[in-house]
């Protein structure tokens, strides 16, 4: 299914690999003056019982926690741990909006937190550790 993202949403650039499989995402600045992001999803990220499949939500959320790391830090980072909590379900085709708060960054790590909503149905909760690396 190809839609047009909501309002204010712009194209994040094309990655190689598996975010532009899961993808494409976009970003745009909430009114509170928050980033947002968001991918229209479709088919192929339903699992076989009609719902969308976890996994391609924590990519995005993944994703999403990684810009929102690099965001506050310019620079490079790495998942250490991922913890989420499926909330409630949603079919395929709809629009997947996410958001996320930097809770604390220290020298070598941050430590970030994430929802994922399906309209203003809250899909996933998750809390993660970046490793952010100097160079």
């Amino acid at each position: 299914m190809t839609a047009s993202p909501p309002e204010g949403f712009k194209l994040l650039p094309p990655q190689p690999g598996f975010i532009d499989h899961n993808g494409p995402y976009y970003w745009r600045e909430s009114d509170a003056g928050t980033p947002e992001w968001g991918f229209q999803s479709d088919a192929r990220h339903g699992n076989p019982y009609g719902y969308l499949h976890g996994g391609a939500i924590l990519g995005f959320l993944d994703t999403l926690l990684g810009s929102a790391v690099f965001a506050a830090t310019k620079r490079k980072s790495a998942t250490v741990s991922l913890d989420s909590r499926f909330v409630s379900g949603t079919a395929p085709g709809g629009w997947i909006t996410g958001r996320t708060t930097v809770k604390k960054i220290t020298r070598t790590f941050a430590f970030v937190d994430a929802e994922a909503y399906a309209g203003d149905k809250l899909l996933v909760t998750a809390a993660a550790v970046f490793r952010v690396f100097d160079e």
